[in-house]
């Protein structure tokens, strides 16, 4: 059986990076005088890829009647539409909210169906931000993290007992069993030394490194939505 990272703030903690990003998410729904706001992130590392993200919820959500964003790349890349809203209602408000709360590379979309009753401006202002703040509070926030990817090799005897051991500092995505076990292993590059001297201490020849790899990748800051 494979073991993974049994704390995800500690494989992954905040001295790594400071700014929050979309790892996963769920739309959030609520309902404001008979119209209804769907709130969902998205991560966005260019605005090339918006129209896919607005045309997965326009999918989710058909024949809405506003499909409001807004959108915070880093400081200088930041964009909100109202889509038909009153002007300054609606994206301008989300967009508040995600510079405030330090979000990066990060799109909130909130979609509206009217329920018949108009809000008034203020009224507006208040929804979109409570549907902006219910979409984020839905979303596992990751960061993006300097991270090693490594496959080795390793006696059948000694699997077990490595792969506990190291599970505090990894993520084993994979196991291969041939004439040896090859794990795959997922880590910050800060963990990879603690990794080695536990392979050196457990295994000592008995393990053989395949492969690795360094490069960045967004990893959750904790296990469930709401938890921040």
């Amino acid at each position: 059986m494979l073991l993974y990272a049994k704390d995800m703030q500690t494989f992954c903690s905040k001295e790594e990076s400071s700014l929050p990003t979309v790892y996963q998410s769920w739309p959030a729904e609520h309902a404001v005088e008979r119209s209804r706001f769907i709130g969902k992130t998205y991560r966005l590392t260019d605005p090339d890829q918006l129209p896919a993200c607005l045309a997965d919820i326009e999918h989710q959500y058909p024949g809405a009647n506003h499909y409001t964003w807004a959108y915070r790349i880093d400081q200088a890349q930041v964009r909100a539409n109202d889509d038909g809203e009153p002007h300054g209602s609606a994206g301008l408000p989300m967009l508040n909210i995600l510079s405030r709360q330090g979000w990066f590379e990060t799109l909130v979309v909130v979609a509206r169906y009217f329920g018949g009753i108009k809000l008034g401006r203020g009224g507006l202002v208040r929804a979109y931000q409570r549907g902006a703040q219910a979409a984020l509070n839905a979303t596992v926030p990751g960061v993006l993290t300097p991270v090693v990817k490594i496959r080795l090799d390793l006696d059948y005897s000694l699997y077990e007992r490595i792969n506990r051991s190291i599970a505090a500092h990894a993520i084993a995505e994979s196991a291969d069993y041939g004439a040896n076990v090859t794990l795959s292993l997922l880590m910050t590059q800060n963990a990879w030394p603690a990794i080695q001297a536990i392979l050196n201490q457990q295994a000592l020849h008995h393990w053989h490194l395949q492969d690795s790899q360094e490069g960045l990748k967004v990893l959750p800051l904790s296990a469930s939505p709401g938890e921040q």
